[in-house]
């Protein structure tokens, strides 16, 4: 008699758990093939389920379709992205101020950091990209501000 137990965390998070591929598949996400790769790699040793050899045949035979468009974002980056938001007007002002009083040579320590360069609101964006560890463009980031305003 096969003894059943309760999910760990891995089992349901872990990106290569097939406890994880079968709730992004409950939840409507269709699995990348890169995603497909690690499970199958990182379960080679035991037998796998039925579910997931169909699911890796229909991947094969190219019936696997995922929606049109980018993958929706992390909820982790939707906070991340409105906290960045949120701090980069108090950032701005900062730095404005600090070029009309100081200029905005910097400090040594931060003098050759990637994001110390450039007008204030292109070093705003920066900073507060990097502080909020966003996967997206100073450019992009204030375009999206701007059009939300």
């Amino acid at each position: 008699m096969k003894e059943t137990r309760e999910p760990t965390l891995y089992d349901l998070f872990e990106h290569t758990s097939l406890g994880n591929c079968r709730r992004m598949l409950a939840q409507g996400d269709i699995p990348s093939s890169e995603q497909l790769a690690d499970v199958l790699a990182a379960n080679a040793g035991d037998p796998l389920p039925q579910w997931f050899v169909d699911l890796l045949l229909n991947a094969l035979r190219g019936q696997l379709k995922r929606r049109p468009g980018r993958p929706r974002r992390s909820q982790a980056m939707e906070l991340a992205s409105l906290g960045a938001r949120a701090e980069y007007p108090a950032v701005h002002r900062w730095l404005v101020r600090r070029q009309s009083r100081l200029g905005l040579d910097g400090w040594s320590a931060v003098r050759n950091k990637h994001w110390w360069s450039g007008p204030p609101h292109e070093r705003a964006a920066k900073i507060v990209i990097a502080r909020w560890r966003l996967r997206i463009s100073w450019r992009s980031f204030l375009n999206h501000f701007s059009s939300e305003k």
